[in-house]
């Protein structure tokens, strides 16, 4: 059985640390060129190159987290702004039908002192001033005190948008962040694999594709079957859309579609083929649905979030999940002994 995605000793993270070997290629791939190439082993290059791998994939989760949010955040600052500009509309034209009363003021020869108060840059000074001078009639006090609260909404909606802003700035250079991070990781795994020959580098391909149906391996657990009865149509539907794409269809970078997938985006795509809009995010698949008490009561298309939330699929029945396990892998059906502790299960 391949070692890929072993359980790990930390639950709420993927082994991110170098081994000592992996430690060593990169240190004599400091030296000199003149020097000659270090060898590395296939076990200890498969090693490395799966930890790189799966490091790389948590680091797409959490862009693709990121980046959901910051879509949410971008469609509640469009209704926010939406709002700012009809209440700044709104009071602009009250304030525009007092400029028209001072213009005919003025034209007559004298300004009312009421009307260049309510025109002062404070609305609210100008409030306390006349009222405490009984210069307003009861009806202007009620007006006024309308535009000074619709002033005061405009405020904190701007302060609201800005605050949002500010978010979703953060969150790109997070997304930034996790991309680059991702792309140094599978460059790492990439160099290592360079020194290796064009064997041996077939070889730590096929060593970290092996283990489950749908990546070049078999399982005692898995007959290759998935047992779909009993279940909603719902997960029915999305798990049917799901298999049809194992050992054919592989892991991509930010994925939805059917010519590539990370882990959520195949979750994504499978539950969207029976009408239910679920996020790219595994982390944010954590509540999605309803939630299923333990893995004894899970059913074939529960969702199922693992390692810290940084890695997500379909349960396929008898403890084996359907998933885009990570770089290098076919869509499979893989033994959930392969990840990290179940964080959630969810039934849609």
């Amino acid at each position: 059985m391949a070692n890929h995605r072993r359980p790990r000793q930390t639950s709420r993270a993927r082994v991110s640390v170098l081994t000592a070997a992996a430690a060593t290629v990169v240190a004599l791939s400091a030296q000199t060129a003149a020097q000659a190439a270090p060898t590395v082993s296939v076990k200890d290059a498969q090693t490395q190159v799966d930890a790189d791998r799966q490091d790389a994939s948590v680091k797409t989760e959490q862009y693709d987290n990121a980046h959901q949010q910051q879509q949410n955040l971008q469609q509640k600052v469009a209704v926010i702004q939406a709002e700012i500009a009809r209440q700044q509309a709104q009071i602009n034209n009250e304030l525009g039908q007092l400029g028209q009363i001072a213009n005919a003021q003025y034209a007559s020869g004298e300004i009312d002192p009421t009307v260049q108060l309510l025109l002062s840059s404070d609305p609210q000074h100008f409030l306390d001033q006349a009222t405490s001078q009984d210069e307003l009639t009861a009806n202007q006090t009620s007006e006024l005190s309308q535009l000074v609260a619709q002033e005061a909404t405009l405020n904190r909606e701007k302060a609201q948008a800005a605050s949002e802003l500010a978010q979703e700035q953060a969150l790109l250079s997070q997304m930034s962040s996790a991309k680059s991070e991702a792309l140094a990781k599978l460059a790492h795994a990439q160099s290592i694999l360079n020194t290796l020959t064009a064997a041996e580098q077939a070889a730590v391909n096929n060593a970290n594709n092996g283990g489950g149906y749908g990546s070049g391996g078999s399982t005692s657990n898995w007959n290759g079957t998935i047992d779909l009865s009993g279940i909603s149509p719902t997960a029915r539907t999305a798990m049917l859309a799901a298999e049809q794409w194992i050992g054919k269809t592989p892991y991509l970078w930010g994925g939805s579609t059917p010519s590539g997938f990370d882990c959520s985006g195949l979750v994504m795509w499978a539950y969207g083929q029976a009408g239910v809009s679920l996020p790219h995010s595994s982390y944010a698949d954590e509540s999605v649905g309803t939630a299923v008490p333990s893995l004894a009561d899970a059913m074939p298309g529960d969702i199922i979030v693992m390692e810290g939330g940084g890695h997500v699929g379909l349960y396929a029945g008898n403890n084996m999940l359907l998933n885009a396990p990570e770089y290098g892998y076919d869509v499979s059906v893989q033994p959930m002994s392969y990840f990290g502790g179940i964080v959630a299960i969810r039934r849609m």
